[in-house]
């Protein structure tokens, strides 16, 4: 819950709008928060945290498969107060029963907008794959909210980590940051040499930089 990151660079990760970031965090002009009544700080200090934003960029999903703002908005309220959390886009539970409390979610407040469980068979509700293939990003913690993302998905050595080089992308287990190792590559390093001086393998370097660049 550590605020982490500023609104540009949590916009950045999500693949958001800045503008999107504070309207679904603080609100806005006629805006109600989507993620219920979170702190802002002055101007443009306000921060985010890793469960904010991990609660971001879910609920990007979610928007994507043209679901109506306002029913993420009572989603996650409902999710929240079924499941006693403040961060239940962040929570394992989302991804483990998402889809049966979600159905119960829609079955107790039905209205148009969009869905946010398929079927998987006559008797069982899953979330769409957008949202299910996210989620299966994200390492949890014990307390089963999340701990790190793999923003390119799990074949790609890049992990979001709050509690390394200030939760910027770095490379798996070696704490480089993404930006150094591209930086340096587009100054006209080669592979091997930015491979060598970090002690990474060139295609570790290669699969970095096809996804970041």
């Amino acid at each position: 819950t550590g605020k982490t990151y500023s609104v540009r660079q949590a916009a950045a990760l999500a693949k958001v709008s800045h503008g999107t970031v504070r309207n679904w965090l603080f609100g806005g002009y006629e805006v109600e928060p989507v993620f219920g009544n979170r702190e802002k700080g002055r101007g443009d200090l306000a921060l985010v945290s890793f469960l904010e934003l991990s609660e971001l960029i879910v609920a990007a999903r979610f928007r994507r498969l043209k679901i109506h703002l306002q029913r993420i908005r009572d989603a996650h309220d409902f999710a929240s107060k079924d499941w006693k959390v403040d961060y239940p886009f962040a929570h394992l539970n989302l991804q483990s029963i998402g889809g049966h409390i979600l159905s119960k979610f829609e079955e107790e407040q039905p209205a148009p907008g969009g869905h946010f469980v398929v079927l998987s068979s006559p008797e069982q509700h899953v979330l769409p794959g957008l949202v299910s293939e996210e989620l299966a990003n994200f390492e949890y913690a014990r307390d089963k909210f999340a701990a790190r993302w793999f923003p390119f998905g799990r074949g790609v050595p890049v992990v979001v980590d709050p509690r390394f080089s200030a939760g910027q992308p770095t490379i798996v287990d070696r704490g480089v940051r993404v930006e150094i190792i591209h930086r340096r590559w587009k100054a006209g390093e080669t592979v091997n040499s930015i491979a060598r001086d970090f002690e990474l393998e060139p295609p570790q370097v290669e699969a970095v930089l096809q996804h970041v660049a």
